[in-house]
């Protein structure tokens, strides 16, 4: 190809490279239409094909001349090809970190099942929940984890209590005692079987409060606690006392009051008796005369006296049906039971001797008293078929409340639970005299 500097002459007159601009030495510029490079030839070599030195592409010459041809625009080429260098570079270092193969799959983790012992098991919290539950009078939690018709029976209250009287009795009797002044730490089935079957055994842990000294904190207080499953809640069913906590020597028993005995009334004695409720263990004490009580006014003793006759009147067929409720209902105060309870025992005394001629009449008396005191003693006013069970039946449950009032007519009327065992008779200053002196 000629050069910029080429001796080719022609006058630019000869007409061709119309546009060419003909320079003073008859050389016109033409540019590669391919990459722009500048050439410089002579006007008479116009007509030649032309080859670039740079790119080598062949050309007219005349078909640039005077043309200002732009250089190629290479920026979308080398984009390109920068975008796939980078590419392929990130394909083989992966491929490198890998070895070549593709990504193993992490497994999915494998859900693990708490094998439960018998300390941690479900059914050992909800006992335990339970017996705090006592401790903190959570009536709602006592509730629904209580076989409240099977503690019934344990607490020794009459068949068709009602709830109430058994929520109470559960706040109150001296079979749940430790679960009210000490702690309820822990508790453990007492065997494997207990995890998995319909009913079981649970021993719950007593410990003193923090801060009370009342009981040795070293040793410490076991309760057996039975029970039965309703789908996945417990329902106890009955407690014990397996190892009972011990006291400090140095700290008198707060649970232990003394009382003063109605005098009129005989001390009661411990009976094992057996009857719809089962065999248990009472109090009674022989039916005696009770005057009115002595701090009753004389309009006291008007509405003792008079409330007593209502209630025998509700014994006959033919009374109206409110007289029983009427009667009840007049008594409200705390002075006002103090006042009939007495009346009531002595309309007992005098029915006493036939227990099954006045049947109805000891049923109404019996439903009143339980009505103002909430004890019972399972009066059963129905007839077995057995004349000689059902008097010996109802005779006992006369002596059971004459020891009832032994024990409490001197009191609040509140401690009706407490056995025995917790009210501590006085003790007279000669019986403190050493032997011998």
């Amino acid at each position: 190809m000629a050069r910029r500097d080429s001796a080719a002459s022609r006058s630019s007159s000869s007409g061709r490279g119309k546009g060419a601009r003909t320079r003073t030495d008859g050389k016109v510029d033409i540019a590669c239409p391919q990459c722009g490079a500048q050439f410089r030839i002579a006007g008479d070599a116009l007509d030649s094909k032309i080859e670039c030195t740079e790119c080598h592409r062949v050309f007219i010459a005349k078909s640039t001349a005077g043309k200002r041809v732009a250089a190629p625009d290479h920026t979308k080429v080398y984009v390109g090809f920068g975008i796939g260098a980078v590419a392929l570079i990130g394909i083989f270092a992966l491929m490198n970190s890998s070895g070549g193969e593709e990504p193993k799959k992490t497994p999915p983790p494998v859900a693990t099942t708490h094998a439960y012992g018998r300390g941690d098991h479900p059914r050992t919290a909800m006992i335990v929940k339970w017996a705090r539950a006592i401790g903190d009078d959570n009536r709602l939690v006592m509730n629904t984890h209580s076989d409240l018709r099977a503690l019934a029976t344990l607490f020794g209250l009459p068949p068709g209590s009602d709830d109430e009287a058994v929520m109470k009795a559960m706040r109150e009797h001296d079979a749940t005692r430790f679960l009210r002044e000490l702690q309820c730490d822990s508790g453990e089935l007492l065997g494997n079987d207990d995890m998995t079957a319909a009913s079981g055994k649970a021993s719950v842990f007593v410990t003193a409060k923090p801060g009370d000294d009342t009981w040795l904190a070293k040793w410490n207080g076991v309760l057996e606690v039975s029970f039965r499953m309703d789908g996945e809640q417990v329902k106890v069913t009955g407690l014990s006392v397996t190892k009972p906590p011990v006291r400090n020597p140095n700290k008198p028993d707060p649970s232990k009051q003394t009382f003063q005995p109605v005098k009129e009334i005989a001390k009661p004695t411990d009976i094992e008796i057996t009857d719809s409720a089962g065999t248990r263990k009472v109090k009674e004490s022989q039916p005696a005369a009770v005057p009115h009580w002595d701090k009753a006014t004389p309009v006291l003793q008007k509405k003792a006296d008079d409330t007593v006759a209502l209630l025998l009147q509700s014994a006959d067929p033919e009374a109206p049906g409110t007289l029983f409720n009427k009667a009840t209902m007049s008594i409200q105060t705390l002075d006002d039971k103090k006042a009939v309870v007495p009346r009531v025992l002595n309309a007992m005394f005098e029915l006493y001797p036939d227990v099954m001629a006045n049947n109805i009449k000891l049923s109404q008396l019996d439903r009143a008293l339980r009505a103002w005191t909430g004890f019972g003693v399972n009066y059963d006013p129905a007839d077995t078929g057995n004349a000689a069970t059902d008097k010996a039946a109802r005779e006992s449950c006369i002596r059971q409340w004459f020891a009832y009032w032994y024990r409490h007519g001197n009191t609040q009327l509140t401690d009706h639970m407490e056995t025995e065992e917790s009210l501590e008779m006085p003790v007279k200053k000669d019986d403190k005299k050493p032997a011998g002196k």
